[in-house]
């Protein structure tokens, strides 16, 4: 009820395109890229009836986007009564698309291998979705299923080495692709969608540009009405844009602005924060609460097996990474209500910088009925809910992308510094300290199957010729590409891959993984660090190995299997001030070298890994630092910055260089995943 309320606000009178959402993590990301083209959409759940539909003849075409299920007859049935009866064009995308597989007679089944990240594919240009581009592409693919074989009435248009990536029926314009289009990974996607929406739906004039500037202070004055608002400001470009959004929707007299101080804030944050807030003509209140976030805690669901909650540990001492977002999460919103009880809780209304993908990565209603939850954003706890259902929460920029959001900024003039401003989490440092006291069972448990995996893959040009089950499996996983790349190996110095006992958040074929991590050290040598060589490595590794989703390089000398310990690490004093410190230093040396800008973002993440001990039987202590410098736009997809292109070599040494001279550090690695498997932040 909650999600068609909000369906009900924000439908439009003539739609052009219906996008059917199957629980993408990129559904918001195809409106997206549909209303860029000026058009109207209609974004509606698989559930909805035919007679429903029926209300909106002006449409023109359906788009089904991916979800996290394998497409099968029933979804095909349901659609079959429902979207499909429209006889208007359709386009499945990714799990879309197998749904049109599974309806025409296709075999869809979950394949041996999974695809995710950047691919290079075949297309059959004479096309139509395919109009103007070369046979050449390459496409953002996240998935473990695909049609494996096609029924009699459709066509393949387009192939990678190791599966079928797009069909089209042989008489209806129906187009199936199994990569995502949408999303900025696929270079030429944007044509993809305009070839649909525009030659082949048969629409001949755009009619949905918006002033979305307009929209935002027209929907505050709305649900704001008489009232006033309470406005949480992290200084990030959301909440920025937000407060000059409500500023000029309701004047600033009506706006109390609020700065709080988790205690999980970058060296110095909070002071620079207000500081530029206030330059702009903002009044901002500094709330420091840095101690009641570290001893805070919430109701989490109880292991009972029945429909009751416990409390949990303090925020210091948990290492569940959902509980520490929740509690974070759930102290904001408690000390609002504290705020907004002061101020007289009636006439005020809570104001806060909401994304899309926030919404989207939480599993909130407000975005999919079906998606998977891959982390609960701060801004999307279970009492932000109750606060957005009790109408108590405004969020004016719940649709919108970073990108977005940033011109939004350009055309509000606020000043560069803010606007190009890295993003930070509204948890702060916490989801950058992967807190574990132990080492998983499931790492003891699968340790040799996956490090014998790992050995095969990094030296299958040794070991091609030998007699072993497991090789068998790899074999039948790889295409000749596989095969070529990996014999290549023998030509750089040798890489030595190392399984990690810790987990990280990747997102893969729209769901929530948590899977361990590899970290790969290279022999030294004259040349260099083979780079390139690296980054397909890392892509084979998180395709052929379902355990794991994200790979890394360690600098420095080869470090030898195994890792048998960690070090005990929670949201301490030690452990905060420890990546504080690290942090800072790797800001620094990018701001030295003016390349903040060549890059998106960049999380610094402590690990509770202690390298080069002196004996086995030294005790682990220290922790290790992973910088991942990170491109994107629309912060749904994107991928690693690549040493010697996207950011100097010199850059990234003397960073790991001077974080590695951090008290207490034992060894730098830099993230080489893109997202998807592997997700921007590590938790």
């Amino acid at each position: 009820n909650e999600y068609k309320s909000y369906l009900s606000r924000i439908m439009k009178a003539n739609p052009d395109i219906l996008i059917v959402d199957a629980g993408a993590q990129y559904g918001k990301v195809i409106n997206r890229r549909v209303e860029e083209l000026g058009l109207t959409t209609l974004f509606l759940p698989m559930e909805t009836s035919y007679n429903d539909l029926l209300q909106y003849p002006s449409l023109k075409g359906v788009i089904i986007s991916g979800g996290p299920n394998v497409g099968d007859k029933e979804a095909a049935s349901r659609l079959k009564e429902t979207v499909f009866k429209l006889n208007i064009p359709v386009l499945g995308i990714c799990y879309g698309a197998q749904i049109i597989g599974a309806m025409f007679n296709s075999v869809v089944d979950t394949t041996a291998v999974r695809e995710d990240g950047q691919f290079k594919i075949k297309v059959e240009t004479s096309s139509p979705i395919f109009k103007d581009l070369a046979p050449d592409q390459e496409v953002l693919v996240t998935h473990g299923s695909a049609i494996t074989q096609i029924g009699a009435e459709l066509i393949p248009i387009a192939s990678s080495d190791s599966f079928i990536q797009g069909v089209q029926h042989r008489e209806r314009s129906i187009y199936g692709l199994q990569f995502h289009p949408e999303v900025d990974l696929t270079k030429n996607g944007r044509l993809m969608m305009r070839n649909f929406c525009y030659d082949i739906c048969g629409i001949t004039m755009a009619t949905g540009i918006r002033n979305r500037q307009a929209q935002c202070i027209a929907e505050i004055k709305e649900e704001v009405g008489n009232r006033k608002v309470l406005a949480l400001l992290s200084g990030g470009v959301d909440s920025t844009v937000l407060a000059v959004l409500l500023t000029r929707a309701i004047g600033p007299e009506n706006v109390h602005a609020i700065h709080v101080d988790n205690g999980l804030m970058r060296k110095n944050e909070s002071h620079l924060v207000v500081k530029a807030l206030q330059a702009i003509g903002l009044n901002v209140n500094h709330l420091d609460c840095s101690q009641r976030f570290l001893n805070s805690r919430t109701q989490i669901p109880s292991n009972d097996g029945f429909r009751t909650k416990e409390h949990s540990k303090c925020l210091c001492a948990v290492t569940d990474p959902e509980v520490k977002r929740r509690i974070i999460g759930d102290t904001f919103i408690n000390i609002v209500s504290e705020k907004l009880a002061e101020l007289d809780t009636d006439n005020y209304v809570m104001a806060q910088g909401t994304l899309a993908p926030d919404l989207i990565e939480s599993g909130s209603l407000l975005s999919s009925t079906m998606a998977d939850t891959i982390k609960t954003h701060h801004n999307d706890s279970p009492l932000a809910r109750e606060f957005r259902k009790a109408g108590k929460l405004i969020e004016p920029l719940k649709t919108f992308h970073k990108d977005e959001v940033r011109e939004l900024g350009r055309e509000l003039r606020i000043p560069s510094e803010l606007i190009n401003r890295h993003p930070f989490p509204g948890p702060g440092l916490a989801p950058r300290i992967l807190c574990q006291l132990d080492v998983y069972p499931s790492y003891t448990d699968s340790y040799n199957e996956l490090n014998n995996q790992l050995n095969l893959i990094c030296s299958y040009y040794r070991l091609q010729h030998t007699q072993s089950q497991m090789l068998l499996s790899l074999e039948g996983k790889m295409s000749d590409a596989h095969r070529e790349f990996l014999k290549s190996l023998e030509n750089y110095p040798k890489i030595h891959p190392l399984l990690l006992p810790v987990r990280t958040v990747g997102v893969q074929g729209d769901q929530r993984t948590y899977s361990f991590a590899v970290g790969l050290t290279v022999e030294q040598s004259d040349n260099g660090t083979p780079w390139e060589a690296l980054f397909r490595l890392t892509k084979l590794i998180t395709m052929f190995c379902p355990s794991i989703n994200r790979c890394c390089y360690i600098f420095g000398e080869v470090i030898e299997p195994p890792m048998r310990d960690i070090t005990p690490t929670t949201l301490s004093p030690l452990a905060i001030n420890r990546l504080r410190e690290c942090d800072s230093r790797a800001t620094h040396v990018l701001t030295k070298y003016d390349c903040l800008q060549n890059i998106s973002q960049m999380p610094v993440v402590l690990l509770p890994l202690h390298f080069d001990r002196e004996s086995r039987h030294e005790p682990s202590s220290m922790h290790s630092i992973v910088i991942r410098p990170f491109i994107t736009n629309d912060f749904m997809t994107g991928r690693a910055a690549v040493p010697g292109v996207d950011l100097p070599e010199n850059v990234l040494k003397e960073m790991a260089s001077s974080i590695q001279s951090v008290m207490g550090i034992s060894r730098v690695m830099l993230d080489l995943t893109s997202k998807p498997p592997g997700t921007t932040e590590w938790e």
